[in-house]
């Protein structure tokens, strides 16, 4: 399995956090890479590249340490709130089961005339986000930032995004907001 992923949204580290796993063999000396690639593997001669064999053999150059620390910083602050991972996502999803629920109904203006693409099913990992697709997503996202809501669009799916920060009064401002300008 290969996969890269960051740390930018949900784990709240902001940006330039990352992560990546490589399989065994794969890609064993990289085109693209920098000086700290060489790192783990300084036993040959000093000539020429000698690739570390773990994942690291993709690193680039100098680490920028910020997000790092910014993402210490933050998983501190969560435990001493005692807000775990799970806790978070367990509050989103109840935020977008509420929302999804009132779209569904009418009650958030024309949203139940939108086709919803993941809708909230069950309590397994899913993004902390419900993505509506309908014509006038576009024009959607204009009325809703001209009413201070501000919601991620891309061509004909309009995003509403949930998350540790809300809770259910702004939830219901939004359906109210939705069902005044949609």
């Amino acid at each position: 399995i290969f996969y890269v992923s960051g740390g930018y949204k949900y784990a709240m580290s902001g940006e330039g956090l990352g992560f990546l796993h490589a399989p065994d063999g794969f890609c064993p000396r990289p085109v693209i890479t920098g000086w700290f690639a060489e790192f783990g593997n300084l036993t040959g001669p000093p000539e020429g590249v000698q690739y570390r064999a773990d994942a690291g053999r993709f690193w680039g150059a100098t680490l920028e340490a910020t997000p790092f620390y910014r993402f210490n910083g933050v998983r501190r602050m969560l435990d001493e709130a005692g807000l775990t991972t799970a806790a978070i996502a367990a509050h989103a999803r109840g935020l977008m089961q509420t929302f999804q629920g009132a779209a569904q109904a009418g009650e958030a203006g024309r949203l139940d005339r939108a086709e919803l693409l993941n809708p909230v099913d069950g309590d397994g990992p899913r993004a902390r986000f419900l993505a509506f697709r309908h014509a006038d997503a576009q024009t959607w996202r204009k009325r809703l930032l001209d009413a201070g809501v501000i919601t991620d669009v891309r061509d004909d799916v309009i995003r509403f995004g949930f998350g540790l920060y809300q809770d259910d009064a702004d939830v219901a401002r939004l359906i109210e907001t939705c069902r005044r300008v949609l």
